[in-house]
């Protein structure tokens, strides 16, 4: 039995996010606009099934990468996405691929096995570095900054043949769940402007949803690649702690920090996880067999309806449905049994998370500006914020301010929330095995209105645990609801079993569709 204040916290959290929500649909009046529908049928095919018609000669990297350049430019006005766009060098390197495969110096084979990405356009949040670009952090400190060099993942992914074509904008040095700052503006969501498109990597989820980007690189601290494609309709893996090189970040966070942060693939197809894992995770020596034909019948389906926490948004009806159907569909197709799991010990998965993420970085504020930020005054620019003057966004105010309330983070209580996580990991440890996965909600709600997610920052938790857990979780889109807006479901496994949670999401996509232009809605 939970104590009668959790009921009453609980009714005033409903009540405060009821007035907020209903003070912005009557700002903004009605539906946003939406992109336009894809007409160039080259915009509609997987990375995994261009690469391979680059491969056989049937189609040019050139063709492919002017038809994105042309999407980026008609959908940018509704959504504001891309930070640089880089189309003559991605055209240089397009026309490269096209007189290598022209030449005939590699069989199809060869080149499926060391370059699968080759001549395939991605997109890259801004802040992983890109050599030759800017790396600003969605800040106005760094807004001339230029990367030297490439983060570990853009190399890898440019090793694989893939070319970058444009940078993303994102949440001023990661620090929201919606991508606005200063410097960039804000990012939209394609299927309602009015709507956020989430954050951190929100630039990422809105360029590839509108069919700006096939294939995306985010990264992901308490749900910031997750979280963006739930409220975008698209597919988005967070890998296990350490398969992914999680570095090459600016800012670059403390080594406490940084050792919950999590670079991963988005896109819209589920197939081009398998084929954006493979490579990303190439140089980790840990065999993982990402592709290979899964048999659902030995699967142990186990799942999770909500999080009870008094700060926690209840979870929406579509997407307990979303959960449900999820279920359904595994046990109705392959005469398995779910169980359902409950457990008490998340009730304070928040502040948990937070703090053991939080709790080892010594200065906050010089994290997040790289030192550049000392003449700051963070109480004081907040308070300009809210008359348009300050020098940061809102996101790194709320949590430089945040931090110093003992409320959410809690320094005396470090062993506490230590010992809480080490009893997460006994619980999921018993129920996730190498057969093992775990549905659940990726967010309580399908995508707020722009700075209506505020209100919901407490159920980040529902990402959040699988950061400082180390497990895999992969995005799934499931549907749409009655106002157009995607929703999708988490897919958690045990630790390297990265290969079945995608492979779950594949399976999902054909039963469910994945994603779907926002413009033929």
């Amino acid at each position: 039995m939970l104590p009668i204040w959790f009921y009453i916290f609980h009714v005033i959290c409903t009540i405060l996010r009821f007035i907020v929500h209903y003070t912005y649909a009557l700002f903004y009046c009605g539906k946003g606009k939406i992109v336009p529908k894809v007409k160039n049928p080259l915009l509609l095919k997987s990375a995994a099934k261009l690469a391979e018609e680059i491969r056989e000669g049937t189609i040019k990297s050139e063709e492919i990468i002017r038809a994105y350049m042309e999407r980026i430019l008609e959908v940018e006005p509704y959504i504001n996405a891309t930070v640089e766009r880089c189309f003559s060098d991605a055209l240089e390197e397009a026309k490269k691929v096209d007189s290598l495969i022209a030449s005939g110096s590699y069989t199809k084979e060869q080149l499926a096995k060391e370059k699968p990405l080759l001549g395939i356009p991605f997109s890259v949040k801004v802040l992983l570095l890109v050599k030759g670009l800017k790396c600003t952090g969605g800040s106005v400190l760094f807004k001339d900054l230029k990367a030297t060099e490439d983060s570990p993942g853009v190399a890898i992914m440019k090793k694989a043949g893939a070319i970058v074509i444009a940078t993303t904008n994102t949440a001023e040095t990661g620090m929201d769940f919606e991508t606005h700052n200063i410097l960039h503006g804000k990012t939209c969501n394609p299927f309602d402007t009015h709507k956020t498109s989430g954050g951190s990597s929100g630039g990422e989820s809105a360029l590839i949803a509108a069919s700006g980007s096939v294939l995306g690189l985010g990264n992901d601290l308490l749900g910031s690649i997750r979280v963006p494609c739930h409220f975008t309709g698209l597919f988005g893996h967070k890998p296990t702690m350490g398969l992914v090189p999680n570095w090459g970040c600016h800012p670059t966070p403390d080594p406490p920090m940084a050792h919950y942060l999590y670079t991963g693939p988005m896109c819209r197809y589920a197939e081009d996880l398998i084929v954006s894992m493979k490579v990303l995770s190439s140089e980790s020596g840990v065999p993982i067999n990402f592709g290979q034909k899964v048999d659902f019948k030995n699967l142990k389906v186990y799942y999770m309806k909500e999080i009870r926490s008094p700060m926690i948004a209840p979870v929406k009806s579509e997407i307990t449905f979303a959960v449900e159907s999820a279920v359904s569909y595994f046990t109705k197709s392959y005469d398995l049994e779910a169980k359902e799991v409950k457990m008490i010990s998340l009730y304070d998965a928040n502040r948990a998370a937070i703090n053991l993420i939080m709790n080892g970085v010594k200065d906050l504020k010089a994290t997040l500006t790289a030192g550049k930020g000392n003449f700051i005054n963070e109480k004081l620019d907040f308070v300009k914020f809210l008359f348009g003057k300050s020098t940061l966004s809102k996101g790194p105010l709320v949590v430089l301010n945040g931090s110093k309330i003992k409320l959410f983070l809690d320094k005396n209580k470090a062993a506490y929330y230590e010992e809480l996580v080490k009893s997460w990991e006994k619980e999921f440890d018993n129920i996730l095995d190498e057969n093992a996965i775990l549905l659940m909600p990726t967010m309580p709600m399908t995508a707020p209105y722009h700075s209506e997610i505020t209100m919901f920052l407490p159920s980040s938790c529902y990402t959040s645990i699988f950061n400082v857990l180390g497990l895999p979780s992969t995005q799934c889109p499931l549907g749409y609801n009655s106002d157009g807006m995607p929703y999708g479901i988490q897919i958690v496994g045990r630790k390297n079993n990265d290969a079945l949670t995608i492979a779950c999401a594949v399976e999902l996509e054909k039963a469910f569709g994945g994603w779907k232009d926002p413009g033929s809605l």
